[in-house]
């Protein structure tokens, strides 16, 4: 799914403002299946609102909105993640609110709002619907064992009981069968998504070491367990140009002896056939050695390094076609 092909699925919901429903799930600690949220009337049409209002103001009205998959995402502003590797666990609960109608409401005499770890919000009719998924943080969780105080009419009078702040922001989104994530921090911190990413990651090194390149791929291995640097292994098996291209080793050896940004920063083994990781420095230039992330302007000759790179070969091939 693209970046119109998103827009145009959640136009649906604002074309239909009236007429579709929205319905909010809590997931509870310890709790394996959401339960439902009984809410009056008037506050369900008020989260409708907000959160339309939200997702319009994300998706929407960002002209400048780039999705990319989350295997091969990158530190871009203003970017989404299509969910596409292995789904945790933990995120099964999405599917359930869509698959089931019948979800228990939650026990609101035996169940404390601090038990509260997410919101599910579902939107839509029988036909369509889309599901945000926030999570709650203590912060917005107000207990009894505080004193608050509330306008009314001419006085402030007392809440005495817990009460939720219901902030417009989510970190996650299903749409027809898509999942995106907004918030890529909040997925790496939750969810059971360092074990799915670190699975990912293991065949990326795999890869590394199937090219003969590396003197002490070992090193590789041990960074795994940082789900900063799983991502960057990830994203190398799923999409790395040279790998994909099959460059000859003795061509990337070259180039980092070459490469203004490389010279004297990436070493090799005494042979010179083989490139030694022994400094972070030299671990991460590598890692973005082999995402050609060091490029050579054709018109001015300058030399840069580019995280965001769109391929312009298949729209060149497109252009001889016609």
């Amino acid at each position: 799914m693209n970046e119109q092909e998103l827009k145009d699925a959640l136009q649906f919901y604002y074309d239909n403002f009236d007429e579709i429903g929205v319905s909010v799930y809590a997931i509870l600690r310890d709790k394996e299946n959401p339960v439902k949220l009984d809410i009056e009337s008037d506050a369900l049409g008020g989260l409708k609102t907000l959160f339309l209002d939200s997702v319009q103001k994300t998706v929407l009205d960002n002209d400048e909105l780039n999705i990319l998959n989350l295997s091969t995402s990158d530190d871009r502003v203003n970017a989404i993640y299509l969910y596409d590797v292995d789904v945790p666990d933990e995120l099964s609960c999405i599917n359930r609110v869509i698959s089931t109608d019948n979800l228990p409401l939650m026990n609101i005499a035996d169940t404390t709002l601090s038990d509260v770890q997410a919101l599910l919000i579902e939107i839509g009719n029988n036909e369509n619907q889309v599901v945000l998924y926030k999570t709650m943080a203590p912060i917005n969780i107000y207990g009894r064992a505080s004193f608050f105080l509330k306008k009314s009419k001419t006085r402030l009078t007392q809440i005495d009981d817990e009460f939720l702040r219901v902030s417009p922001n989510f970190q996650l989104m299903k749409v027809n069968d898509n999942l995106f994530v907004l918030d890529l921090k909040s997925l790496e911190k939750n969810f059971g998504f360092h074990e799915v990413i670190k699975r990912e990651a293991t065949l990326g090194v795999t890869a590394i070491e199937t090219m003969l390149l590396v003197e002490n791929t070992e090193v590789l291995h041990e960074l795994i367990d940082d789900v900063k640097y799983a991502r960057k292994f990830t994203k190398v098996v799923k999409s790395s140009p040279v790998i994909k291209a099959r460059i000859p080793n003795q061509n990337i050896i070259n180039f980092c002896k070459a490469f203004p940004r490389l010279i004297g920063k990436i070493r090799f083994n005494q042979n010179e056939d083989k490139i030694l990781l022994d400094t972070k420095v030299s671990k991460d230039l590598f890692i973005k050695v082999l995402m050609d992330d060091f490029l050579t302007s054709e018109l001015t000759k300058y030399h840069y390094e580019s995280v965001a790179k769109d391929s312009v070969d298949e729209d060149s091939n497109e252009t001889k076609e016609n």
